[in-house]
């Protein structure tokens, strides 16, 4: 637990950096001992409202940590966002052994999304979309992949949330809260202008 704790307010240190890009009145709650969520209810644009939640693994049993590390669970940031205005189209870019992108597959075969190519990606992710997307997916998923740590899941909804992205937590020393939010910023610009 004291770990986590720690973690956590290295953690939230970071991110005091970045998320003034997103919102000015951030409120901070920890749930459990494995969840920190920022909350911004009057975001920016292209926001309407964010929730930025950072997860860590359940270091306070050892045996629930052992099973969650088994079956893949690391330190995640979670950054989920209300747009001004609904995407046109959905997509969900994810890593198919990730703990939080479990029956994303199946979902989107079984409504027969369209897979994007993403053979030249150095990521193990999988893609699809449903809608008129375009050439704007690759671009999309390269935006997310270069604004956090490695990227776990990209999804993009006509419903709440509309934007949501997982990075497994970033090295804090190498990599600025600001260029994470920055990038978000531009991602959900480039979602709503699709």
């Amino acid at each position: 637990t004291q770990l986590n704790v720690r973690k956590g307010d290295a953690v939230l240190k970071w991110l005091r950096q970045g998320l003034p890009l997103v919102g000015e009145h951030t409120t901070m709650r920890w749930l459990g001992s494995s969840v920190v969520e920022l909350k911004i209810a009057k975001a920016k644009d292209p926001f309407r409202n964010v929730e930025t939640l950072v997860v860590f693994e359940p270091r306070d049993v050892v045996f629930l940590w052992a099973f969650a590390r088994l079956r893949g669970r690391r330190d995640l940031v979670i950054f989920r966002a209300q747009l001004r205005s609904a995407p046109t189209f959905e997509m969900e870019a994810f890593d198919p052994t990730a703990w939080t992108a479990h029956g994303v597959e199946r979902d989107v075969r079984s409504k027969r999304w369209t897979q994007v190519d993403l053979s030249a990606t150095a990521q193990p992710l999988l893609a699809f979309y449903s809608g008129e997307v375009g050439a704007v997916a690759k671009p999309l998923i390269d935006l997310a992949t270069q604004a956090g740590g490695k990227l776990v899941r990209l999804s993009i909804h006509r419903s709440v949330p509309n934007l949501q992205v997982h990075w497994l937590l970033p090295d804090l020393s190498s990599r600025a809260a600001r260029d994470l939010f920055l990038k978000v910023r531009q991602l959900g610009e480039d979602t709503m202008n699709a």
